[in-house]
């Protein structure tokens, strides 16, 4: 859903800052819920923004009901893990022929998967929102950088060889347990004012 002209503004300038504001960024992701839950929902329940648990503080959870392709209604608990749209994806790694992640995407990664798993284990949880499968407890993803971001600028970098490496790990990895990672820009473009 759009956002106004003025708060689209603000989020840009945000999002272009030199300093980290994943925090202030996170106030835009309500108007665009639909696009951070596996498919369409039927309702939203609950937003939580810095859920604690015992693995540390989950960014940005999604409690919401949504159909099935056999139409049932089930409610779904979805995890993002949020880093700075300042923060890159990939960096060269120490053999300046390939790339890996950086310690922000990592971080990332680790949080939420523990953060999940911890979820789906959390009986007064899980009744709290009257989620009834743990397997409806999912990691949507991680929202992080910026598209002109992807890799983290150095000697010798080489942008087709890092968006390479990158959809490798897509591949491999993120595709084969349904994490999604997207970059802020992807936010941005939903909520822009037409």
């Amino acid at each position: 859903m759009p956002i106004s002209a003025e708060e689209y503004a603000e989020f840009e300038r945000l999002a272009d800052d030199e300093s980290h504001r994943e925090r202030e960024c996170t106030r835009f992701l309500e108007e665009a819920t639909d696009l951070l839950l596996p498919s369409t929902p039927v309702a939203t329940i609950h937003i939580a923004l810095e859920q604690r648990s015992p693995y540390g503080r989950s960014d940005y959870i999604v409690v919401a009901d949504i159909r099935s392709d056999t139409g049932q209604q089930e409610r779904h608990m979805v995890f993002w893990e949020l880093k700075a749209p300042q923060c890159h994806l990939v960096e060269i790694d120490d053999s300046n022929t390939r790339y890996r992640p950086t310690k922000d995407l990592v971080k990332a990664e680790t949080q939420l998967l523990h953060y999940v798993h911890q979820a789906a284990g959390d009986r007064d949880l899980l009744e709290r929102y009257d989620i009834r499968y743990t397997a409806n407890v999912i990691a949507g993803g991680i929202i992080i950088g910026r598209d002109n971001r992807l890799v983290r600028p150095g000697a010798g970098v080489d942008p087709a060889a890092a968006q390479h490496s990158y959809r490798i790990r897509q591949t491999h990895i993120y595709n084969k347990v349904q994490i999604r990672v997207m970059t802020w820009d992807r936010i941005m473009n939903l909520v822009k004012p037409e």
